[in-house]
């Protein structure tokens, strides 16, 4: 009777144990498909992008780091060049303001670890003193690295009024 009684309560425990498993693997695989998902990827991207616009204005440090790949290289409008560490101390040092930024028809294509993000930003502010173009066009490249979605180039155009 107690061995009955133990082969029982072992099945009990088996069963739970299945369900939960289960459950478990299904709830991973649908948080793989949504992190998958070319949609929930540019959504995120948005995101990240928003929170990049909000840490050049305030000049959040770590805000800036966490976004920008090490390996960042930027080009503004007037062809300078940054990296990640010239963009840091930028604003870090107050040589580059903003404030304020908005962006504008802005598209997002994912191609599996990589997504291109294009659009038009209006920017006000200064670098080195020196008003930067207010209206531009953008390309931004992001790539999935360390688990996250990091910026690792940009590049701004400058628009030309034709009149």
């Amino acid at each position: 009777m107690f061995l009955r009684k133990g082969a029982c309560h072992m099945r009990q425990i088996l069963a739970i144990a299945v369900v939960a498993f289960s459950a478990a693997a299904i709830a991973s695989g649908q948080e793989q498909s949504a992190v998958r998902d070319p949609k929930s990827i540019a959504e995120h991207i948005r995101k990240l992008d928003k929170e990049r616009i909000q840490a050049q204005i305030h000049a959040d440090v770590a805000a800036l780091k966490r976004i920008y790949a090490d390996d960042f290289i930027g080009v503004g409008p007037s062809g300078t060049v940054r990296t990640k560490p010239q963009v840091i101390s930028d604003f870090t040092s107050g040589d580059l303001r903003f404030q304020s930024i908005t962006t504008d028809d802005v598209r997002v294509r994912v191609y599996e670890n990589a997504a291109v993000e294009t659009g038009l930003s209006t920017m006000n502010g200064q670098d080195k003193g020196n008003a930067v173009p207010h209206d531009t066009r953008f390309t931004r490249v992001w790539v999935k690295q360390h688990g996250g979605w990091r910026l690792v180039a940009n590049h701004y155009s400058s628009i030309v009024s034709h009149q």
